[in-house]
């Protein structure tokens, strides 16, 4: 039997919950600069995914040097994504930037709560799990 224990990836996921919290009461706040820069940097997934990719290849993978989420073609930035147990768990990326993004710019901010909402709600749902080998005799 493996014990179950609160992993890396899952103290990841409270730290996003705790940043669209954070993003949430800007939101509240219209405060349009607050909100961008606060959803749309790499975020404790990616910066997660970075290290298990480097962990993996044993440090021979470049590091990734972008602070945006997402480069300028709205492609994957490197192998990171793979790597991300969020971007496994939900099938690809939250893919809720864009109109978050196109909502608090157009100043619909009710709009731009209820993504966010959503958003946190998706975070909530989700559970990572790390199991724990029992030691060998």
């Amino acid at each position: 039997m493996h014990d179950v224990v609160e992993g890396r990836w899952e103290q990841s996921r409270r730290k996003v919950i705790a940043r669209w919290g954070e993003i949430l009461r800007r939101i509240e706040v219209r405060d349009e600069p607050g909100v961008l820069v606060l959803a749309n940097v790499i975020d404790e997934f990616c910066e997660e995914a970075i290290a298990t990719r480097l962990e993996v290849l044993h440090g021979r993978a470049p590091h990734e040097v972008d602070v945006l989420k997402f480069p300028k073609s709205a492609g994957l930035t490197g192998t990171r994504c793979v790597f991300c147990r969020g971007f496994q768990q939900q099938g690809g990326c939250f893919g809720m930037l864009a109109s978050l993004n196109n909502l608090v710019m157009a100043g619909k901010w009710d709009d731009a709560r209820q993504v966010a909402e959503r958003y946190i709600a998706r975070l909530e749902s989700m559970r990572f799990a790390d199991n724990v080998e029992p030691p060998v005799h």
